[in-house]
């Protein structure tokens, strides 16, 4: 069971690393091994391979092959008899899942070195039966087979991973990629439904706060109003269609309707809670029409995410399942979900000027910072009553964007620090220069496929834009260089990336463009009322622009960073920069948005 959590006598929880159906079924007759270097060993000494079961709580068709496969006895008896069993959370180990598992579930038949033999998804108990013997067949009968495929798939790999090293060769990065963006997000529009085209192609539609943050930077950055009205007619399909949940708030993760919005699964995740808090609070905020339209349900998943997700110490659950059969609620807490449910909250909170939700955005990212810190390694990836597992790159980078988010709203200048220290450590041990950021730390895990690093284009793109932000707040050009290092590694074959280039695209065109910053000179450390800065500060984070940065500054605590950002010792003011040209200093919030105009020679859409 879920180590230190307390169960609800309407929920259950699943089995710590080994998520089950919540629903009666025999899967647990099955002997599963964790991944480990144990596992790996017995299947070495017995020479048998390997049926791993990547699964996660929350996927409906994870419980059905538990209730159906796994539960058939011709199946509990075959792989007992012929196979080592590894179940692998996806959850705990996006690490294996992003080697293994092209679907979800997936069933990976490996050797006892972790080389994949045979790939399938959901399969039934027939369909398992008859993938299961088909390996076996080769394993004790063609073994030469076997290890020929074996083989051509490792140099298929090493060749991919060659070809990627030669065209990451730093590609150049030009204001084109955002409309190369905008065309692919409008070769997928299905105008009739206000849906979007799947890169994967399965039936059924998922939410795309990406795509959505994209179309609302383009009607900012360049004053595309059908870009806008585009992201509006999106985030009406899903509020309107069935996505969001109007008795009880929250947002499925995904439409199974292969023509449009109805019918939702039955999972709601707490990531895709804070990444539409975030995308929609940002619409919301460009639009006094999408603020109407949108207002319900920001309120509605706010408000759910506080009562059935969070509790007062800040934790934030991973997911909640709502199946009319049994519902359960998995209370594992994940760094980067629960980093993005912090900056939707803080995001939504500042939007409508509910410091409730303010305080629980900081809240999480508190609880963060004192449980799931790893010292000089950056954030763990998991925490069930104690932390546990190193995070991944993508833990690493949303926390420092949660962070960033947390000193922005609150002025706080521990959580700036915070923010820096983590990026020191993952340009230490995550970074490749010229490649990109690994998806593991050096050190770590070398068991079977992740012994090969992999370079995640979406990960890369958050933690390009958490650089672009410390080098705004601090003027360092290393963040900068960094941050452009990073990002032109993938400026080749943009096109071919489908929507997951929305967020890359909008990250490329924010290091190109000129954008304020808004420093607020405080006389009084952050927390503490200043007639003047108040007003500043919040006026600063409520004007309309396609980016910004906002610092409060203490004249007296923060005298160093003043002198580096070459601003005078003076309190009770605002300034508006853009590089090392600043304005100012200003004293009433209406002066602020003149002065950006005037700064940038461009109107703010």
């Amino acid at each position: 069971m879920c180590r230190g959590c307390s169960l609800s006598p309407l929920t259950t929880t699943f089995d710590g690393s080994f998520p089950f159906s919540p629903r009666a079924h025999r899967a647990r007759e099955i002997a599963w091994r964790e991944w480990d270097d144990a596992a790996f060993e017995e299947a070495r000494e017995s020479d048998q391979p390997i049926l791993l079961s990547v699964v996660t709580s929350w996927s409906t068709e994870s419980h059905q092959m538990d209730e159906g496969a796994y539960s058939d006895q011709r199946v509990i008896d075959l792989i007992g008899a012929q196979f080592i069993a590894i179940r692998a959370d996806a959850d705990e180990r996006p690490d294996i899942a992003l080697r293994y598992a092209p679907t979800m579930p997936a069933v990976a038949f490996l050797t006892p070195e972790g080389d994949p033999i045979r790939t399938e998804g959901g399969l039934d108990a027939d369909g398992l039966i008859h993938a299961s013997h088909l390996v076996i067949d080769e394993w004790y009968r063609d073994r030469e087979t076997v290890s020929q495929r074996v083989d051509a798939g490792r140099a298929m790999r090493a060749a991919e991973r060659a070809a990627a090293r030669a065209t990451r060769a730093p590609g150049v990065l030009t204001p084109s990629i955002l409309d190369v963006a905008l065309e692919i997000v409008e070769s997928r529009w299905v105008a009739d439904g206000a849906l979007l085209l799947e890169d994967h192609g399965r039936p059924g539609h998922y939410p795309h706060p990406a795509v959505l943050r994209l179309l609302r930077y383009a009607y900012h950055r360049r004053g595309l109003a059908p870009e806008f009205n585009r992201g509006l007619d999106l985030a009406r399909g899903m509020v309107e269609g069935g996505l969001y949940d109007r008795m009880d708030g929250g947002f499925f993760s995904y439409a199974t309707e292969a023509n449009g919005w109805g019918e939702p699964a039955a999972e709601k995740l707490s990531r895709t809670q804070g990444a539409l808090l975030l995308a929609l609070s940002e619409i919301a905020h460009s639009d006094e029409e999408a603020r109407d339209l949108l207002e319900d349900a920001i309120v509605g998943t706010a408000d759910y995410v506080v009562r059935a997700l969070g509790d007062a110490t800040g934790a934030v659950v991973n997911s909640e399942v709502t199946d009319p059969g049994a519902s359960a609620i998995d209370r594992r807490v994940f760094t980067g979900a629960a980093a993005v449910v912090a900056r939707g909250l803080l995001q939504a909170g500042t939007l409508l000027d509910r410091r409730d939700w303010v305080t629980s955005g900081r809240r999480i990212v508190d609880f963060l910072l004192s449980r799931v810190r790893a010292g000089e390694a950056g954030m763990y990836h998991a925490w069930d009553g104690s932390p546990h597992t190193l995070g991944v790159l993508d833990d690493q980078a949303q926390m420092i964007l949660a962070l960033l988010e947390a000193y922005e709203i609150s002025g706080q200048p521990h959580y700036f620090e915070q923010a820096r220290q983590i990026a020191r450590v993952v340009d230490r041990d995550w970074h490749e220069p010229g490649i990109g950021f690994r998806d593991l730390a050096e050190g770590g895990d070398e068991t079977g496929l992740l012994a090969e690093p992999l370079y995640p284009l979406a990960e890369n793109a958050d933690m390009a834009e958490a650089l672009i932000w410390l080098a705004r707040l601090t003027h360092d050009e290393r963040h900068l260089s960094l941050a452009q290092d990073t990002l032109g590694a993938f400026a080749h074959g943009l096109e071919n990336r489908g929507l997951s280039g929305a967020n890359y695209a909008r990250v490329v065109d924010r290091l190109l463009s000129a954008e304020p910053e808004f420093k607020i000179v405080s006389e009084h450390e952050a927390g503490e009322p200043d007639a003047v800065a108040d007003p500043l500060h919040r006026a600063a984070l409520r004007l309309k622009l396609p980016g910004r940065t906002v610092q409060r500054l203490d004249h007296t605590a923060d005298a160093q960073l003043m002198y580096q950002l070459s601003l005078p010792d003076q309190a009770k003011v605002a300034w508006v920069c853009s590089g090392s040209t600043c304005l100012g200093p200003f004293t009433e919030p209406e002066q602020l948005m003149p002065s950006v105009e005037e700064l940038l020679g461009a109107p703010a859409w």
